[in-house]
Protein backbone atom coordinates (compact mmCIF):
# COMPACT_ATOMS: atom_id res chain seq x y z
CA UNK A 1 0.00 0.00 0.00
CA UNK A 2 1.40 3.72 -0.89
CA UNK A 3 1.93 6.75 0.98
CA UNK A 4 -0.50 8.59 -0.99
CA UNK A 5 -3.31 6.01 -1.08
CA UNK A 6 -2.70 5.79 2.54
CA UNK A 7 -2.92 9.20 3.41
CA UNK A 8 -5.72 10.00 0.84
CA UNK A 9 -7.94 6.88 2.66
CA UNK A 10 -7.05 8.68 6.12
CA UNK A 11 -8.03 11.92 4.98
CA UNK A 12 -11.19 10.81 3.84
CA UNK A 13 -12.13 8.54 6.64
CA UNK A 14 -11.60 11.28 9.48
CA UNK A 15 -14.20 13.80 7.00
CA UNK A 16 -17.75 13.99 6.31
CA UNK A 17 -17.25 15.54 2.91
CA UNK A 18 -14.09 15.10 0.85
CA UNK A 19 -13.50 16.61 -3.01
CA UNK A 20 -11.11 15.65 -5.77
CA UNK A 21 -9.36 17.69 -7.68
CA UNK A 22 -6.92 16.96 -10.60
CA UNK A 23 -6.53 17.77 -14.55
CA UNK A 24 -7.88 15.46 -17.05
CA UNK A 25 -7.08 11.93 -16.57
CA UNK A 26 -4.99 12.70 -13.78
CA UNK A 27 -6.80 9.54 -11.58
CA UNK A 28 -9.59 10.91 -10.15
CA UNK A 29 -12.29 8.55 -10.86
CA UNK A 30 -10.26 5.54 -9.67
CA UNK A 31 -9.48 7.45 -6.46
CA UNK A 32 -12.71 8.01 -5.95
CA UNK A 33 -13.90 4.09 -6.76
CA UNK A 34 -11.44 2.58 -4.30
CA UNK A 35 -12.08 5.18 -1.50
CA UNK A 36 -15.43 4.77 -1.65
CA UNK A 37 -15.06 0.73 -1.60
CA UNK A 38 -12.71 0.81 1.34
CA UNK A 39 -14.81 3.40 3.42
CA UNK A 40 -17.88 1.29 2.35
CA UNK A 41 -15.87 -2.00 3.44
CA UNK A 42 -15.44 -0.08 6.82
CA UNK A 43 -18.47 0.46 7.90
CA UNK A 44 -19.06 3.72 6.56
CA UNK A 45 -22.31 5.36 4.82
CA UNK A 46 -20.97 6.15 1.92
CA UNK A 47 -22.58 8.58 -0.89
CA UNK A 48 -20.38 9.47 -3.91
CA UNK A 49 -21.42 12.94 -5.78
CA UNK A 50 -20.36 13.06 -9.30
CA UNK A 51 -20.05 16.17 -10.47
CA UNK A 52 -18.15 15.70 -14.36
CA UNK A 53 -20.89 16.30 -16.76
CA UNK A 54 -18.69 15.31 -19.85
CA UNK A 55 -17.59 11.84 -18.14
CA UNK A 56 -19.70 11.10 -15.66
CA UNK A 57 -20.55 7.52 -14.45
CA UNK A 58 -23.10 8.23 -11.70
CA UNK A 59 -25.49 8.86 -13.87
CA UNK A 60 -25.70 9.78 -17.55
CA UNK A 61 -23.43 12.16 -19.51
CA UNK A 62 -24.59 16.04 -19.41
CA UNK A 63 -25.97 15.55 -15.33
CA UNK A 64 -24.82 15.77 -12.11
CA UNK A 65 -25.39 12.36 -10.24
CA UNK A 66 -25.39 10.87 -6.43
CA UNK A 67 -25.38 7.76 -6.10
CA UNK A 68 -24.49 5.21 -2.90
CA UNK A 69 -21.88 2.83 -2.19
CA UNK A 70 -22.75 0.17 0.21
CA UNK A 71 -19.50 -2.50 -0.58
CA UNK A 72 -15.85 -2.65 -2.50
CA UNK A 73 -16.83 -2.12 -6.26
CA UNK A 74 -14.61 -2.02 -9.27
CA UNK A 75 -16.39 0.60 -11.34
CA UNK A 76 -17.85 4.07 -9.91
CA UNK A 77 -20.60 2.83 -11.98
CA UNK A 78 -21.77 0.40 -10.08
CA UNK A 79 -23.13 2.64 -7.00
CA UNK A 80 -26.63 2.64 -6.63
CA UNK A 81 -28.02 5.72 -7.94
CA UNK A 82 -30.10 7.94 -5.98
CA UNK A 83 -30.30 11.24 -7.45
CA UNK A 84 -29.56 13.46 -10.83
CA UNK A 85 -29.11 16.92 -11.83
CA UNK A 86 -29.36 17.61 -15.44
CA UNK A 87 -27.27 20.43 -16.77
CA UNK A 88 -27.98 20.26 -19.97
CA UNK A 89 -24.29 19.75 -21.18
CA UNK A 90 -21.59 18.18 -21.34
CA UNK A 91 -19.46 21.07 -20.41
CA UNK A 92 -19.88 23.17 -17.78
CA UNK A 93 -18.50 26.14 -19.34
CA UNK A 94 -22.15 27.87 -19.67
CA UNK A 95 -23.06 26.87 -16.37
CA UNK A 96 -20.58 27.27 -14.02
CA UNK A 97 -23.03 28.08 -10.94
CA UNK A 98 -25.12 26.27 -11.79
CA UNK A 99 -22.92 22.77 -11.92
CA UNK A 100 -21.47 24.15 -8.32
CA UNK A 101 -24.83 24.80 -6.80
CA UNK A 102 -26.28 21.42 -8.27
CA UNK A 103 -23.05 19.53 -6.93
CA UNK A 104 -23.70 21.42 -3.26
CA UNK A 105 -27.25 20.34 -3.51
CA UNK A 106 -26.52 16.76 -3.99
CA UNK A 107 -24.26 16.31 -1.23
CA UNK A 108 -26.84 18.01 1.19
CA UNK A 109 -28.82 15.73 -0.10
CA UNK A 110 -26.30 12.61 0.72
CA UNK A 111 -25.93 13.95 4.11
CA UNK A 112 -29.59 13.89 4.82
CA UNK A 113 -30.25 10.77 3.85
CA UNK A 114 -27.47 9.99 6.74
CA UNK A 115 -24.55 9.30 4.47
CA UNK A 116 -21.51 10.03 6.63
CA UNK A 117 -18.80 10.36 4.25
CA UNK A 118 -19.66 12.03 0.88
CA UNK A 119 -17.03 11.53 -2.26
CA UNK A 120 -17.21 14.12 -4.64
CA UNK A 121 -15.34 13.43 -8.11
CA UNK A 122 -14.78 16.42 -10.47
CA UNK A 123 -14.01 17.12 -14.26
CA UNK A 124 -10.29 17.95 -15.09
CA UNK A 125 -11.12 21.52 -15.69
CA UNK A 126 -8.44 23.23 -13.19
CA UNK A 127 -6.32 24.95 -15.30
CA UNK A 128 -6.80 28.56 -16.77
CA UNK A 129 -9.80 31.22 -15.38
CA UNK A 130 -12.63 29.28 -16.14
CA UNK A 131 -10.71 25.87 -14.50
CA UNK A 132 -10.01 28.20 -11.53
CA UNK A 133 -13.55 29.77 -11.29
CA UNK A 134 -15.70 26.35 -11.56
CA UNK A 135 -13.20 24.76 -9.19
CA UNK A 136 -13.65 27.74 -6.45
CA UNK A 137 -17.18 28.13 -6.60
CA UNK A 138 -17.35 23.90 -6.17
CA UNK A 139 -15.73 24.18 -3.16
CA UNK A 140 -17.20 27.15 -1.95
CA UNK A 141 -20.64 25.69 -2.19
CA UNK A 142 -20.23 22.27 -1.31
CA UNK A 143 -17.93 23.73 1.75
CA UNK A 144 -15.30 20.11 1.86
CA UNK A 145 -13.55 19.39 4.95
CA UNK A 146 -10.93 17.70 3.00
CA UNK A 147 -9.58 18.26 -0.38
CA UNK A 148 -7.58 15.78 -2.20
CA UNK A 149 -5.33 17.40 -5.05
CA UNK A 150 -3.66 14.79 -7.92
CA UNK A 151 -1.33 16.95 -9.40
CA UNK A 152 1.39 16.08 -12.45
CA UNK A 153 3.23 19.29 -11.50
CA UNK A 154 1.29 22.18 -10.21
CA UNK A 155 -1.54 22.94 -11.72
CA UNK A 156 -3.80 23.02 -9.05
CA UNK A 157 -2.01 25.22 -6.26
CA UNK A 158 -3.98 28.43 -7.60
CA UNK A 159 -6.96 26.84 -6.55
CA UNK A 160 -5.62 25.17 -3.41
CA UNK A 161 -3.69 28.72 -2.86
CA UNK A 162 -6.98 30.45 -2.57
CA UNK A 163 -8.57 28.36 0.26
CA UNK A 164 -6.82 29.88 2.84
CA UNK A 165 -5.66 29.36 5.91
CA UNK A 166 -8.87 28.74 7.27
CA UNK A 167 -10.18 26.53 4.23
CA UNK A 168 -10.38 22.54 4.16
CA UNK A 169 -7.35 20.66 4.82
CA UNK A 170 -5.30 19.72 1.69
CA UNK A 171 -3.58 16.65 0.55
CA UNK A 172 -1.55 16.62 -2.49
CA UNK A 173 -1.34 13.84 -3.96
CA UNK A 174 0.45 12.43 -6.96
CA UNK A 175 -1.28 11.69 -10.52
CA UNK A 176 -1.85 7.20 -11.25
CA UNK A 177 0.27 6.06 -13.89
CA UNK A 178 -2.99 5.91 -15.96
CA UNK A 179 -3.55 5.41 -19.92
CA UNK A 180 -4.46 8.86 -21.28
CA UNK A 181 -6.99 9.06 -23.51
CA UNK A 182 -7.59 11.38 -26.76
CA UNK A 183 -10.57 13.92 -26.89
CA UNK A 184 -11.85 11.40 -29.66
CA UNK A 185 -11.63 8.39 -27.12
CA UNK A 186 -13.43 10.59 -24.74
CA UNK A 187 -16.22 11.53 -26.63
CA UNK A 188 -16.45 8.25 -27.81
CA UNK A 189 -16.91 6.75 -24.37
CA UNK A 190 -19.54 9.71 -23.53
CA UNK A 191 -21.52 8.01 -26.65
CA UNK A 192 -21.37 4.94 -25.09
CA UNK A 193 -22.39 6.05 -21.98
CA UNK A 194 -25.65 7.81 -23.34
CA UNK A 195 -26.70 4.75 -25.49
CA UNK A 196 -26.73 2.52 -22.25
CA UNK A 197 -28.62 4.83 -20.11
CA UNK A 198 -31.00 5.53 -23.33
CA UNK A 199 -31.47 1.86 -24.59
CA UNK A 200 -35.06 0.73 -24.11
CA UNK A 201 -36.54 4.41 -24.43
CA UNK A 202 -39.97 4.99 -25.90
CA UNK A 203 -42.23 7.58 -27.74
CA UNK A 204 -44.00 9.60 -25.11
CA UNK A 205 -46.23 12.19 -26.08
CA UNK A 206 -46.77 15.16 -23.80
CA UNK A 207 -49.37 17.97 -23.59
CA UNK A 208 -47.92 21.53 -23.23
CA UNK A 209 -50.98 22.47 -21.09
CA UNK A 210 -49.71 19.86 -18.66
CA UNK A 211 -46.05 19.84 -18.60
CA UNK A 212 -44.12 23.03 -18.79
CA UNK A 213 -41.32 23.63 -20.94
CA UNK A 214 -38.14 25.32 -20.07
CA UNK A 215 -34.06 25.25 -20.90
CA UNK A 216 -31.74 23.46 -18.49
CA UNK A 217 -29.22 26.30 -17.44
CA UNK A 218 -26.27 25.39 -19.95
CA UNK A 219 -29.24 25.76 -22.63
CA UNK A 220 -30.09 29.66 -21.82
CA UNK A 221 -30.88 31.38 -24.56
CA UNK A 222 -32.23 28.92 -26.66
CA UNK A 223 -35.81 28.63 -28.00
CA UNK A 224 -38.23 25.11 -28.18
CA UNK A 225 -38.50 25.40 -31.55
CA UNK A 226 -35.03 24.95 -31.80
CA UNK A 227 -34.79 22.09 -29.57
CA UNK A 228 -35.60 18.96 -31.66
CA UNK A 229 -33.32 16.10 -31.62
CA UNK A 230 -31.46 17.48 -27.94
CA UNK A 231 -31.27 15.67 -24.49
CA UNK A 232 -33.71 16.54 -21.85
CA UNK A 233 -34.15 16.41 -18.72
CA UNK A 234 -37.64 15.41 -17.41
CA UNK A 235 -38.77 16.54 -14.27
CA UNK A 236 -41.26 15.84 -11.37
CA UNK A 237 -43.76 18.41 -9.75
CA UNK A 238 -41.50 19.23 -7.17
CA UNK A 239 -38.53 19.64 -9.94
CA UNK A 240 -36.51 16.92 -8.97
CA UNK A 241 -34.86 15.08 -12.47
CA UNK A 242 -36.04 11.78 -13.17
CA UNK A 243 -33.90 10.72 -15.60
CA UNK A 244 -33.24 11.97 -19.67
CA UNK A 245 -34.12 11.66 -22.92
CA UNK A 246 -34.52 13.05 -25.99
CA UNK A 247 -37.16 15.54 -27.91
CA UNK A 248 -38.17 13.86 -30.93
CA UNK A 249 -41.06 15.94 -32.56
CA UNK A 250 -42.43 19.32 -31.64
CA UNK A 251 -46.40 19.87 -32.79
CA UNK A 252 -46.71 23.68 -31.23
CA UNK A 253 -50.05 23.66 -33.03
CA UNK A 254 -51.36 20.93 -31.34
CA UNK A 255 -49.42 21.99 -28.23
CA UNK A 256 -47.49 18.43 -27.56
CA UNK A 257 -44.32 17.36 -27.28
CA UNK A 258 -42.66 13.54 -27.98
CA UNK A 259 -40.01 12.65 -25.96
CA UNK A 260 -38.31 9.41 -26.15
CA UNK A 261 -37.42 8.39 -23.10
CA UNK A 262 -37.73 5.28 -20.17
CA UNK A 263 -39.66 7.61 -17.51
CA UNK A 264 -43.44 7.12 -16.60
CA UNK A 265 -44.94 9.95 -18.96
CA UNK A 266 -47.62 10.66 -15.93
CA UNK A 267 -44.80 11.17 -13.36
CA UNK A 268 -43.16 13.95 -15.48
CA UNK A 269 -44.30 17.64 -14.87
CA UNK A 270 -41.85 19.75 -16.67
CA UNK A 271 -39.10 18.92 -19.68
CA UNK A 272 -35.98 21.06 -19.30
CA UNK A 273 -34.21 20.85 -23.22
CA UNK A 274 -30.36 21.53 -23.00
CA UNK A 275 -27.38 21.83 -25.90
CA UNK A 276 -26.26 18.16 -26.91
CA UNK A 277 -27.62 16.69 -29.55
CA UNK A 278 -29.10 12.69 -29.24
CA UNK A 279 -26.34 10.41 -30.29
CA UNK A 280 -29.53 8.57 -31.90
CA UNK A 281 -31.05 11.55 -33.71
Amino acid sequence: MTTAWSAARAAAAAARVTLVLGSTDAGKTTLVTRLAGALAEAGHAVAVVDADLGQSDVGPPTTVGLGRVRGPIERLAQAELLALEFLGATSPVRCLRETAEATARLVRGALDLGCNRVLVDTSGLVEGALGRALKRLKIDRVAPDVLLALQRAEECEPILRACGETGPIIVRLPVSPTVRRSPAARRQARRRALDAYLAGAVAVTLDLARVRVRPAPAARGLTVAEAEGVLVGLESADGGTLGLGWLSALDLGRAQLTVHTTVVPACIAAVAFGRERCPMW
